[in-house]
């Protein structure tokens, strides 16, 4: 059985698209859904769902049969979630939530208005919507609201090998609205999306993929994975998704007969899914995609970690220096990530990698110390805020403007309303605690014109000046 990334599935979908040329990608999607199990009702209920053609015998072998079948699968078990691939940007997607928006939204069709038993108007189900994220989101959110023990949304998770996937164990309560069905349910919303936009003859399935996941920078007017949660929040309305969610919600529970939520009216599902959105609007749009520790290979903290007391009421930027180049994919970023824990541990003789988080210019944030644990970046000052650092040596030019809003608007809004900072936090330069040119200066200068920057006090300049602090070669 090949292992669990997307190269594999790529593979396989090339060889059925050599195999059927005369296929469209709507039939393409169609054969690669047909083997799902699960919850298979719900979906071919859906407007415009009808089941896949039975080409599989013909077009495939039986070992690439078996390993769809296990792809398109998808279940979270109390610790393992099965069904999800490895994508090169490091993130991990159900591709079954992927394909379907796919083919939701190459034959899109959208129910007549209609009602619950009270009479209560419910939006127009739109098909994609529920093949790729609202049904999941309203079941997950459903089986909070009966059972507190199960989580809403998440959790995510770590491969056992980045290069050679097999097992993919969750981080925390199980949901049935993982990160990985999340991600492949914004990626199916946003590819079919892209998709039913284009005239005929479409491109492959296959080709389109390998833009959207791969690492090479640009693509198809953005288009790309690690651009999936901004350029999800700017298709849909929140007002509509939550509609959308409402309606799968109570389309689901009449149609798989659940007893535990037919009791429940329409003011409680309306309930349900506007609390439910909210939260999936933090998690998944407000904050920024963070690859975590286990994910770049990070060694385990040295001694024993300081909690910091939470909020902070500053952030303290840098940048690398060394690595002096900015990291462009997930492959070289988790390089360096690993790079800068060898020199921080080994050779500073630190706990582990100082900083909170890195940002590398492959769209994506790094956790080093994560939300929770003091850094080692700003001396004197580690205790009172974030370290964040950029991958590069910006002395004279500036980091890739994704990298940039990342740290400026996401990460620091996802702080402030998840009460990790203060609202009225303050932005400084490591250079402002330290003799040192951290974090560059075409940087520092850029980030003196952030809303959030602050001079620090004329004492500590005074102070600073007069340490005698000689600096360092490489930072912090």
């Amino acid at each position: 059985m090949p292992d669990y990334h997307l190269n594999n599935v790529l593979s396989i979908i090339e060889e059925l698209e050599g195999r059927a040329p005369a296929y469209s990608v709507l039939n393409i999607t169609a054969i690669l859904r047909g083997p799902q199990t699960p919850d298979r009702q719900y979906p071919h209920r859906l407007p415009g769902e009808t089941p896949a053609p039975p080409a599989w015998p013909q077009l495939l072998s039986e070992a690439q049969r078996s390993f769809m079948d296990e792809v398109m699968n998808h279940e979270v078990g109390p610790s393992v979630e099965r069904g999800v691939v490895l994508m090169p940007d490091g993130t991990t997607v159900a591709v079954s939530r992927l394909l379907a928006g796919i083919e939701a939204a190459l034959r899109r069709k959208a129910a007549g208005r209609w009602s619950d038993a009270a009479g209560d108007l419910l939006a127009p189900l739109d098909n994609l919507y529920p093949l790729t994220l609202a049904g999941d989101l309203g079941r997950a959110f459903a089986a909070h609201h009966l059972n507190r023990s199960r989580a809403p949304l998440g959790p995510g998770g770590c491969w056992d090998s980045v290069t050679s996937p097999r097992v993919f164990t969750g981080a925390g309560l199980p949901s049935l609205a993982t990160d990985a069905v999340i991600n492949g349910g914004m990626d199916g919303f946003i590819l079919g999306d892209f998709f039913a936009g284009l005239r005929a003859p479409l491109p492959k399935l296959s080709a389109v993929l390998r833009d959207y996941y791969g690492e090479a920078r640009g693509g198809q007017a953005g288009l790309k994975a690690s651009a999936r949660r901004r350029n999800f929040a700017a298709k849909v309305d929140r007002g509509e998704f939550t509609d959308q969610v409402l309606s799968a919600l109570y389309l689901y529970s009449h149609i798989m007969n659940n007893s535990a939520l037919q009791h429940l009216n329409y003011n409680a599902f309306r309930k349900i899914s506007q609390q439910g959105v909210k939260q999936f609007h933090h998690r998944y749009l407000e904050c920024p995609a963070i690859i975590p520790r286990c994910m770049w290979g990070a060694k385990p903290y040295r001694g024993t970690p300081v909690r910091l007391a939470l909020p902070l009421r500053f952030v303290y930027i840098h940048h690398t220096y060394e690595p002096s180049r900015p990291c462009n994919n997930f492959r070289d970023c988790a390089a360096d990530m690993r790079s800068m824990q060898r020199f921080h541990q080994d050779v500073r003789r630190w706990n582990d990698i100082a900083y909170n988080f890195v940002a590398g210019s492959d769209g994506y944030l790094y956790e080093g110390r994560g939300w929770l644990w003091q850094g080692s970046h700003t001396k004197a000052q580690n205790s009172k805020g974030y370290g964040v650092s950029f991958i590069g040596n910006y002395t004279s030019e500036l980091p890739d403007q994704t990298a940039l809003e990342l740290v400026r608007e996401n990460l620091m809004n996802c702080a402030v309303t998840g009460q990790r900072l203060v609202s009225d936090y303050k932005i400084h330069g490591h250079r402002q605690h330290r003799s040192t040119a951290c974090p560059g200066e075409r940087l520092f200068t850029e980030i003196k014109n952030w809303e959030a920057f602050k001079e620090v006090e004329q004492a500590n300049k005074t102070s600073l000046s007069t340490a005698g602090f000689q600096p360092l070669k490489t930072n912090p």
